[in-house]
């Protein structure tokens, strides 16, 4: 047997698409350190000769080191908003993991409401059958007719039909189950009676909004979308800017004059050769207006604006969904106390008081059946009141955006 905290954590491990989120972080961090990187500098080396096209006394040779220069601070920039990709990569998993953990107390609701409802009908379905035999006897003796047979097989019948819609409906909450938790169809899969958590709900509605929006994934990642938009501004602004290039070259060059000779310091013939070494250094501007970059500068402040609203949408949502579901949960939680209060031992004491009437032969089997089936309904009732205490539960745990302990 499994609670559903086993289940959560199994599911977490499995998912896939949990999976995907996590990859889609390791993603997010590799940009945010290549945002990091400064422009590489560049050395350049040339040579030149003049033998190919007939001058065999013409030769150069030259290396240059350019270096650029970023302005107005785009590293910082870049960095700042490949940081809130990483963040919001981190709340998109939280959110996902919330939205995963509620759908699996969900579905557990589902699965053990309807094993609660199984078991009503096969305590019902038994009491049916032994009826039926007893009075099918009476029938062979006289004592009793045969349209009383007939009403408790056709009461038989309808019992079955509902048994066989509430399995019908736990395998379906099994399944999906399963298909959350990342569960082979081979593997076991059996729920605690007491897998789901019967716990209040930690403080009043107005803590309640405070938690929600301080902790809601989703009011969170909306936060830091509008922070990126505003770092995306900065960094368009900042990419108006042009960049500086620093460089400095070196050339070598030497010079034959035909066939003249002149004298060496020893007095000897040699060849007529001029060398010079020259040292130059620069600086690059691109010719840039901010006209060149108004596109992305106005995309981004577009985005930031998107953000800017559904932040204040989430706000101003966020405390009405928490309000709305906690008066699901008390309310759901009121009806129960009434149900508990003694509507069910009432039913069933007045079932026990129709026999005893019908034994007596005050009444007619059709009163019996109809009380029984007062007290089935107001059986299944009471069940699908406890399990709207714990889906309201559930909804507002994925209302305020954490577990209420």
């Amino acid at each position: 047997t499994a609670t559903v905290d086993d289940l959560i954590r199994i599911a977490i491990e499995r998912s896939r698409e949990l999976g995907a989120a996590r990859a889609r972080v390791a993603e997010t961090r590799g940009l945010l350190r290549q945002a990091g990187v400064r422009p590489a500098p560049a050395l350049e080396v040339d040579g030149a000769t003049g033998r190919a096209l007939g001058s065999p006394g013409k030769e150069e040779f030259s290396g240059a080191y350019s270096h650029p220069l970023e302005t107005g601070g785009k590293r910082d920039k870049r960095i700042r908003v490949a940081e809130k990709t990483v963040a919001l990569a981190e709340a998109d998993i939280a959110g996902r993991t919330l939205r995963l953990a509620s759908e699996i107390k969900l579905r557990a609701v589902d699965a053990l409401t309807q094993e609660q409802r199984l078991a009503s009908f096969d305590s019902l379905i038994g009491t049916l059958q032994e009826s039926l035999k007893l009075t099918e006897a009476r029938v062979e003796q006289g004592d009793a007719a045969p349209l009383e047979s007939r009403l408790l097989l056709v009461e038989l019948n309808r019992t079955q039909a509902q048994r066989r819609a509430a399995e019908g409906a736990r395998q379906a909450a099994l399944t999906d189950l399963r298909r959350l938790c990342g569960l082979a169809p081979a593997e076991p899969l059996a729920l605690e009676r007491a897998a789901l958590r019967d716990s209040q709900a930690a403080g009043d509605v107005a803590q309640l909004r405070q938690r929600a929006l301080a902790q809601r994934p989703d009011l969170a990642a909306a936060r830091l979308v509008e922070e990126q938009g505003a770092a995306e501004v900065a960094l368009s602004e900042a990419q108006a800017r042009p960049d500086l290039t620093l460089a400095a070259r070196y050339s070598h060059r030497t010079a034959r004059f035909g066939d003249l000779y002149g004298y060496t310091a020893s007095g000897r013939p040699a060849l007529l050769r001029d060398r010079d070494n020259i040292l130059a250094a620069g600086i690059s501007i691109p010719l840039l207006t901010r006209r060149r970059n108004l596109g992305n500068l106005e995309a981004a402040a577009a985005r930031a604006t998107g953000a800017r609203s559904l932040r204040q949408h989430l706000e101003a949502a966020i405390p009405l969904e928490v309000e709305a579901a906690w008066r699901r949960w008390e309310a759901a939680v009121e009806s129960l106390k009434i149900l508990n209060a003694g509507v069910v031992r009432q039913s069933e004491e007045n079932l026990d008081i129709v026999r005893q009437a019908y034994a007596l032969g005050q009444l007619r089997l059709l009163d019996v059946l109809n009380e029984q089936r007062r007290l089935t309904d107001t059986r299944m009732s009471h069940i699908e009141a406890e399990a709207d205490v714990r889906r309201g539960l559930a909804e507002l745990e994925q209302a305020v955006g954490g577990e209420l302990r």
